[in-house]
């Protein structure tokens, strides 16, 4: 597990980085980041979302609804609202070349990027439970930089 100091070190750490990916794997929110010597994943668990000034433009509730196809089998098949607008949104980060303009932990595990645009990506715990798995970030290739909230290292 990481203390509160390694998470919010390894959260500035995402200043600078491209950001290379929005998606999910089952209901797991997935954002992509890769700066000259490594790429980072951020896995987001409980609540997720990412907004355009303030507009919202998808968050881990629109994995619940569908966008194509049918309703039974688009949260399988990723053809669900999130899933579009993630693949629309990676299409658009890619194209420009979005960085990672500041990194916030906040109290209790909130978590906040500013990345050009101006988009944010906010990830907000919500779940008491201290043994619950929030989110991580981590290095993509790297099995010994994972980040993990809650810090129950601290604890």
């Amino acid at each position: 597990m990481s203390t509160t100091e390694e998470l919010r070190e390894a959260v500035v750490e995402l200043v600078g980085c491209q950001v290379v990916e929005f998606s999910r794997t089952v209901n797991i929110a997935i954002v992509g980041f890769r700066n000259d010597t490594v790429e980072k994943r951020l896995h987001a668990q409980c609540p997720f979302r990412v907004t355009h000034r303030d507009q919202l433009l998808f968050g881990s509730a629109d994995m619940r609804y569908r966008d194509t196809g049918d309703a039974e089998t688009a949260f399988d098949e990723y053809r669900t609202k999130y899933d579009r607008q993630a693949r629309q949104l990676t299409g658009m980060v890619t194209a420009h070349e979005c960085f990672v303009t500041s990194a916030d932990l906040g109290p209790a595990g909130l978590l906040s990027l500013g990345l050009d645009g101006p988009l944010t990506v906010t990830v907000l715990p919500a779940c008491a439970g201290p043994n619950i798995e929030q989110w991580r970030l981590f290095d993509w290739h790297d099995t010994d930089r994972h980040y993990v909230y809650p810090d129950t290292a601290d604890r």
